[in-house]
């Protein structure tokens, strides 16, 4: 992994309902006509995610294309999204839109890594949330938490978290946390509630957009709803992908299920869940310039 360095970043209060003292950061030009809005995973809030200042410094050296990158705080940012669900997610994030619209910016994208890409999914369901409307989409490392977990935490100790969650959502405590001592973190010291450890990990819950083994019935729910154009660039060697699941026919699949999917979509070579290498993301960044870039024909 690189050396960190300084860098530098143009805040942007603004407000939001959701989000107290609510900013989005910005890399690049603030005269940009455009706007990359990037959201983050599990754990993950502004600047947390290295590989995005690349993919920044990449669209900014690119004559002609005028759009700077924006990061943001939402409500699920950092040990907040135990608390949190993705239509919150969407409210917040719709909130930053509307000011990027308000300050000017003629087409914003929104590009998500990891549990960030389910944000942009739910984003997609505009009839259900009546949000601020997107150019596109860009997808990275759009995996499975419900396949990712075990791999990290053990199929036993997910299998009885994910049952303790289950009875606790049947008898009306779906809002309430689940006690630590019954979590598979004993590392990770955030609280989450019972709903959203189910939507994370429980077959069929809210965040299981991505899984291996969805029904075709859901699949098509899922990628037909996509309406603007979306680029999916999963890592290759991404480690919290099961061995046992073909990422590059899955994504084909995914694919055949949503015209709206780029040409430009593939796995990103060598690159780990967070894209390390230097080499993995120049390739990412390059492939972001030629998804803007398409946007304009």
């Amino acid at each position: 992994m690189a050396e960190s360095k300084p860098f530098s970043v143009t805040v942007h209060p603004y407000p939001s309902k959701g989000v107290r003292h609510a900013c989005v950061y910005e890399l690049g030009s603030s005269s940009a006509r455009n706007a990359l809005v990037f959201i983050g995973g599990l754990g993950d809030g502004p600047h947390t995610v290295p590989y995005i200042r690349t993919v920044a410094s990449k669209i900014g050296a690119e004559e002609g294309l005028s759009y700077s990158v924006f990061e943001m705080r939402i409500r699920s940012s950092f040990s907040g999204f135990g608390w949190n669900c993705l239509a919150n997610d969407v409210e917040d994030i719709s909130a930053a839109v509307k000011y990027l619209r308000g300050i000017g910016k003629e087409k914003i994208v929104l590009m998500g890594h990891s549990t960030g890409s389910q944000d942009c999914i739910e984003y997609t369901n505009y009839e259900k949330y009546h949000n601020e409307p997107v150019e596109g989409f860009i997808l990275q490392g759009s995996v499975s938490d419900r396949e990712a977990l075990p791999i990290e935490k053990g199929k036993e100790a997910m299998a009885k978290a994910v049952a303790l969650a289950t009875e606790m959502i049947k008898s009306g405590r779906g809002d309430d946390a689940i006690p630590k001592s019954q979590l598979p973190f004993e590392a990770d010291p955030w609280p989450i509630t019972a709903y959203r450890f189910h939507s994370l990990a429980g077959d069929g819950g809210d965040d299981d957009y991505f899984s291996s083994d969805l029904p075709d019935e859901k699949v098509t729910a899922i990628w037909g709803r996509v309406k603007q154009p979306i680029l999916v660039v999963p890592s290759a060697e991404d480690q919290y992908v099961p061995k046992t699941v073909d990422f590059e026919k899955l994504l084909a699949k995914w694919k055949s299920f949503c015209p709206a999917m780029s040409n430009l979509s593939g796995l990103i070579p060598g690159a780990s869940h967070t894209v390390d290498l230097p080499s993995s993301q120049e390739w990412l960044a390059e492939r972001v310039v030629s998804f803007l870039k398409s946007l304009d024909k």
